[in-house]
């Protein structure tokens, strides 16, 4: 038990500390792109990403999670059949890439996608044709040799496309470092396992396993993608190219908090309940204290966060980001309801009730596409911002509401939190003004009255 105990946490401490090393990669190398290119290249690139991670979440069957979860994910005939699938549907996505192009291209009254999707379109296939061994050593619990092959995957991709950009700052740069970055892993993931091990094989009992399995992952993948990249798609059409490039850079440095508490909840706090025989109140009253501090922590520094947020930007890029500066104040404070959330996502899942997560991601999306179009038109885009808090704090309360249902309540508890998150925005934001770092809250005031749209 020791030993199994030791194992999960020297996993979990792997996996965090690569996930902060490539944050934090992430991070640096999105502020040496924004030196190097102008707003609007990062604009056009942030679409073509979000159109490419649409293709491939949209036709998500689950293959990598059937290896995970299917008892026979270690045999050869069963993960290569898996492989042949994603082998598949990466020359499907390649072909309706191309099919698409001009409609796309002609939806979103931009040229330059006319030549650009297809060049893009061969990471399809270099994605399909890669190794399922990402995956059977997750089943296999080598969780230190896949959190390295990540984190080695990710310098090589930064430094492929921070290379190419000073030579050539042109669009080109991110669009083939993207193929680059992808390429090398691809052909590295071989090496993984015993790479002669690959074939493709068709097993008519492990496709009827994989695609049974894959639907729930596929109405699972649909939601989140709406509800994670609706904005980007909408802002794509509604605003500059320039100004989406500036959005993009705030959402980064916003989302890293969320998804480091994601990544948290998904290997500490979803096994930890689901392998206890607590439930209800008795759960509940274990959780608390842990929680509590958690909150704590997570409180005193994302204020501070949002206190620095404008000046931040102000530092480590030029003056064509700074309006970046407001948007990852306004962005951070949605990232406290989806903290609060990537928790309660976690414990739902633990407890065996994943249709509150799926429903809470539906509230999130409505909010968004209800909301969105008409406070951008009629207020701007500061204004707009506070759509994405409201959207996050809808996903939270829905979470908040089925928890109940099942004896996980904490209501008072974030109540309590929400409050003293608020009260430290202000106390730092004004104690940060003393020591001469920001402007204050008028400052925030006079930053939400302008119009960037």
């Amino acid at each position: 038990m020791l030993r199994s105990r030791r194992s999960l946490f020297d996993a979990a401490g792997w996996v965090t500390l690569t996930f902060l090393a490539t944050q934090v990669l992430r991070l640096v190398s999105n502020v040496i792109l924004a030196w190097l290119l102008a707003p609007a290249l990062l604009g056009t690139m942030l679409l073509i990403n979000t159109l490419r991670t649409g293709g491939e979440l949209l036709t998500d069957v689950g293959v990598g999670q059937s290896i995970v979860n299917d008892p026979r994910g270690n045999d050869p005939v069963f993960y290569n059949t898996a492989w042949t699938i994603q082998i598949v549907r990466g020359l499907l996505l390649f072909v309706v890439a191309l099919l698409l192009t001009v409609p796309i291209a002609r939806g979103y009254d931009n040229p330059e996608l006319l030549y650009l999707l297809p060049a893009v379109a061969p990471i399809f296939i270099l994605t399909g044709v890669t190794s399922p061994s990402r995956f059977i050593l997750q089943k296999r619990f080598e969780v230190r040799k896949l959190a390295l092959f990540d984190l080695g995957a990710a310098v090589f991709g930064a430094a492929a496309q921070i290379a190419l950009a000073y030579f050539m700052p042109t669009i080109w740069a991110l669009v083939l470092g993207l193929l680059i970055g992808a390429a090398v892993p691809a052909a590295a993931s071989f090496f993984l396992i015993e790479w002669r091990s690959h074939r493709l094989r068709w097993d008519k009992e492990a496709v009827a396993s994989i695609l049974h399995f894959g639907k729930w992952i596929f109405l699972a993948s649909l939601i989140y993608f709406l509800a994670m990249n609706f904005d980007r798609l909408y802002f794509a059409d509604a605003i500059s190219l320039a100004l989406l490039g500036i959005y993009g850079i705030a959402r980064t440095f916003s989302e890293t908090a969320m998804l480091l508490f994601q990544r948290m909840g998904s290997l500490l706090i979803f096994p930890k309940i689901a392998a206890s025989a607590q439930r209800g109140y008795d759960l509940q009253q274990v959780i608390r204290p842990m929680r509590l501090a958690a909150l704590v922590v997570v409180a005193i520094g994302l204020a501070g966060g949002i206190a620095l947020a404008d000046q931040f930007i102000y530092l480590v890029y030029d003056e064509r980001y700074h309006a970046a500066g407001f948007f990852l104040s306004v962005l951070l404070v949605g990232s406290w309801f989806g903290i609060l959330a990537s928790m309660a996502d976690a414990m739902m899942m633990g407890v065996g009730k994943p249709s509150g997560v799926a429903f809470s991601n539906v509230a999130k999306l409505a909010v968004i596409v209800i909301a969105l179009p008409l406070v951008l038109t009629r207020y701007g885009m500061n204004a707009a911002l506070a759509v994405f808090v409201v959207s996050e704090a809808g996903r939270y309360a829905v979470l908040a509401w089925r928890k109940r249902g099942v004896g996980l309540s904490f209501l008072r508890q974030d109540a309590a939190m929400t409050l003293l998150f608020f009260l430290l925005v202000i106390l730092f934001r004004e104690a940060s003004m003393l020591a001469g770092l920001t402007g204050g809250l008028e400052a925030w005031v006079s930053q939400a009255r302008m119009s960037h749209g």
